[in-house]
């Protein structure tokens, strides 16, 4: 059990919760660290942006948004 996280391992599960659900253990030590760390919450929003525009995109390509 592992809530101390350094910003590397918090990048691989913001990016890793895209794909699968994270445990209660790992979304609290997620938590705690974005309390502390900016940048890395900045990242989280980034991704999530990146991942929604990806969506739009592909839903756009496909003809789906007509």
């Amino acid at each position: 059990m592992k809530l101390r996280r350094s910003c590397k391992e918090v990048t691989r599960l913001v990016l890793q919760a895209q794909d699968r659900s994270l445990g209660p253990i790992e979304r609290l030590s997620l938590h705690l660290h974005w309390r502390m760390c900016q940048r890395c919450m900045r990242f989280r929003d980034q991704a999530d942006f990146m991942r929604t525009a990806v969506g739009r995109w592909r839903r756009y390509r496909d003809g789906a948004d007509e």
